[in-house]
């Protein structure tokens, strides 16, 4: 054998195994098809979700590992395997230590509630994303763990129905133990096809945030299937809004400020609902889309180049909802515009009476500055008055995070069609559809799925390589 565990894609999850690996004493081969590190981890806000962390203590926020557990039950109404989910609460403040230990700071007047319910558990890092991923990866390189970039995985190697190894760029590498962190599938349409209806029902629209991540395509996914892998998860995971207004960016929620309607002029969310939840509001909608309207005094001031909503403290702030982008998106057509209401709601196809009846009573709520319908709770919201008025066409068909993938024993190994784990593969992070469920929790638990699965996928590939089976087998948390 050329090593005793090879770690097939270099993000979040990647470098985790390949560090759980090299500390069990493994040698670890780290595969990479990019030419860079840092997978979609590298790209996030380096927000991480997580209970009963010390950051938490700290910010006076009483939380438990089971609260959590709970919430994520509750949330996706037990579509995830609840030992998984136990896991994934109960590793979060260790976590949360280890990356503390590693140089990354997670301060508690930062921590947010990034989802929807629940305690606050989102928890900021400084130095986002690409600050976990550095030091993730100066503490691989001590330990011994080889890298090798620009290495597309093809296949792997079977004997006598045990992974032994994978195919990369004309070379084969063995070892006893393989572990898959390749991440999603968005840029891949195909994948998208099969494994995410929903998202695939948005032909040309869908967006996906990956596509700074060119090998997000789902390789993990096939080379796992072709010797026998089950998938799970499938039209599971998170689609956040998209207006079009400035192409490759990562909206995520409405436009706060705003109104929101339907095709038939209706409300059905408050315009300040988290990314969580809001793609999931539109895509219950006619047609899957709904409509963002305002009137000149709130374009005008709202959309003012130096005013720009951030709900993350590493958060840039959308670029499509500036005035010089909107006036550029009129005259393209993308922003219908018109002298009323009934001339506006015409040109955008939506029904005109419901429109008018929901605008005014919408312009009493704003004057009130009380929402009584859906309790928006934005300091500042616009009455729809003065004209011209306004409306963009928004679809939930961004991908955010895919929920569908390989199955995973407590142990991180990859079952196949009967529920029965592959000798010698194993699985972590968005390469799996076991652990996420149907709802997205919030923000951070992506990062928070990468890290905990690769610690403990690295782990058992390298107990189960040196003969330590046994050793591998570990208690799920109780509460």
């Amino acid at each position: 054998m050329d090593y005793d565990v090879i770690v097939v894609g270099g993000g979040g999850a990647g470098l985790s195994a390949a560090i759980a690996a090299a500390k069990a004493g493994a040698s670890v081969m780290l595969v990479e098809a990019d030419t860079k590190l840092g997978g979609a981890t590298a790209l996030s806000s380096g927000v991480v979700y997580a209970a009963g962390t010390a950051p938490q203590r700290a910010a006076g926020i009483e939380d438990t590992p089971e609260a959590m557990f709970n919430h994520l039950m509750s949330l996706n109404q037990w579509s995830i395997r609840p030992a998984l989910a136990r896991i994934l609460a109960y590793e979060g403040a260790s976590i949360i230590d280890w990356l503390i230990e590693l140089g990354n700071d997670f301060p508690p007047h930062l921590i947010v509630e990034s989802g929807v319910g629940g305690c606050p558990r989102g928890h900021q890092s400084i130095n986002s994303g690409y600050g976990i991923v550095q030091s993730l990866i100066n503490h691989a390189g001590p330990l011994g763990v080889e890298v090798a970039l620009g290495s597309r995985v093809g296949g792997l190697l079977m004997e006598d129905g045990a992974v032994v190894g994978i195919r990369a760029e004309g070379t084969e590498l063995r070892a006893p133990s393989v572990v898959i962190t390749t991440g999603g599938f968005g840029n891949s349409p195909q994948m998208i096809e099969r494994l995410w209806p929903t998202a695939a029902a948005h032909g040309e629209r869908v967006f996906s945030i990956y596509h700074e991540v060119p090998f997000n395509v789902g390789d993990g996914i096939r080379i796992a299937e072709d010797v026998g892998a089950r998938i799970t998860g499938i039209n599971n995971g998170l689609l956040t809004p998209n207006s079009a207004l400035a192409p490759y960016d990562l909206e995520a929620f409405f436009p706060e400020w705003a109104m929101v309607v339907n095709r038939y002029g209706q409300r059905f969310a408050p315009e300040d609902a988290s990314y969580a939840i809001s793609g999931y509001l539109i895509n219950d909608q006619p047609g899957m889309h709904c409509f963002v309207i305002f009137d000149d005094a709130a374009f005008l001031e709202a959309c003012a180049e130096d005013i720009v909503v951030k709900h993350y403290v590493n958060d840039p702030g959308p670029a499509g909802w500036r005035v010089s982008v909107i006036r550029r998106k009129i005259q393209e057509g993308r922003v219908k515009m018109a002298d009323t209401l009934e001339e506006l709601a015409q040109r955008a196809d939506i029904n005109a009476a419901g429109l008018i009846a929901t605008v005014e009573r919408y312009n009493r709520f704003a004057d009130a500055g009380k929402d009584e319908d859906f309790l928006k709770s934005t300091s500042k919201f616009y009455p729809i008055r003065r004209g011209p008025f306004y409306a963009v066409k928004m679809r939930a068909s961004t991908i955010t995070s895919c929920h569908a993938g390989l199955d995973i024993d407590n142990d991180g190994r990859v079952l196949d069609r009967s529920g029965t784990a592959i000798r010698g593969l194993y699985a972590a992070g968005e390469v799996l559809g076991c652990t996420l469920g149907r709802r997205y929790v919030g923000g951070g638990i992506g990062v928070a799925n990468a890290l905990t699965f690769g610690r403990l996928a690295g782990a058992s590939a390298a107990r189960d390589a040196k003969g330590l089976r046994g050793a591998a087998e570990r208690p799920i948390p109780e509460s």
